[in-house]
C-alpha cells in the first residue's frame, strides 16, 4: 500500500515533470521563432535602391554573393571528385 508521504512525493515528481515539459516546450517555440526569423532575413530581397550609391552597393553585394556561390560549388565538386577517385 502506498502511504500519504509516497503519494505526496509522486505528486511532486509529476508536477516537476510538467513544469520541465512546459519550459522545454517554450524553449522549442523560441528556437522555432529564431529559425523562422533567420530564414526570413536570409531570403528577403534587399530594398530597392533610391540613388546611385545604393544601386552600386546592391550590385557589389550581388556580385560577391554570386562569386561566393560559384567558389563554394567548385569546392564541393572538387571534394566529390577526390572522394570518388579510384
Amino acid at each position: 500500500m502506498t502511504t500519504a508521504q509516497e503519494l505526496l512525493t509522486e505528486q511532486d515528481i509529476l508536477l516537476a515533470i510538467q513544469k520541465k515539459r512546459a519550459a522545454t516546450k517554450e524553449e522549442v517555440i523560441d528556437i522555432q521563432n529564431k529559425i523562422a526569423s533567420s530564414f526570413h532575413n536570409a531570403f528577403t530581397p534587399p530594398p530597392r535602391a533610391t540613388n546611385r550609391v545604393d544601386f552600386a552597393i546592391n550590385l557589389a553585394k550581388n556580385a560577391f554573393s554570386i562569386w561566393q556561390g560559384i567558389s563554394m560549388g567548385l569546392k564541393i565538386v572538387r571534394g566529390f571528385k577526390s572522394a570518388f577517385k579510384r
